[in-house]
């Protein structure tokens, strides 16, 4: 049986677009669009189950299971995921893991955050938080830096600093 050698090679599957720009649908309105794991997407509405995108910049944003780097939304849902950056109006995390947060109103189940700032918190769980900015802090949490323990270690550190210099200008003059 010959063969042809001379046929054009089999092109590769089309690519997604990277944006999905489903912001200017009017609001009620269903529109879903599959993008590229990892892809920026602007959207009204945005559910991530079981992948990642790299940046979202949406309305309301929900991920199950899922990881998105950074995120800035009115309202920001994650359960069972991770987070790198959110910028929200409410955020709600629910036994997952988030980088940093800033928002007006956030809630934490379960979960373990590097940094908080908001203007009320809530949590509920085994939660742990590394730095907690917040005005109105509710539930029970354990926080390694609020912002007492912050002014304390800056003072502390000032004082040492200053000790350190006047030590060294007394040994450079002898």
């Amino acid at each position: 049986m010959p063969t042809d050698d001379t046929a054009p090679p089999a092109s590769p599957r089309p690519r997604r677009p990277a944006k999905a720009a489903a912001a200017s649908a009017p609001v009620g309105s269903a529109t879903s669009e599959v993008v590229e794991a990892g892809a920026a997407i602007e959207a009204q509405r945005v559910d991530v189950r079981m992948g990642a995108v790299g940046r979202v910049d949406s309305t309301e944003i929900s991920v199950h299971q899922g990881a998105i780097g950074g995120a800035r939304a009115d309202r920001i849902t994650i359960e069972r995921g991770a987070i790198g950056g959110a910028l929200a109006r409410e955020v709600q995390l629910s036994q997952g893991v988030a980088r940093g947060v800033l928002a007006r109103s956030v809630r934490i189940e379960q979960s373990v955050v590097r940094s908080v700032v908001a203007a009320d918190v809530t949590t509920g769980g085994p939660t742990f938080i590394g730095v907690l900015l917040a005005r109105r802090v509710v539930g029970d949490v354990k926080v390694l830096l609020d912002w007492r323990g912050a002014l304390a270690f800056g003072a502390a550190a000032g004082l040492v600093s200053g000790l350190i210099r006047r030590v060294a200008r007394r040994t450079g003059r002898s």
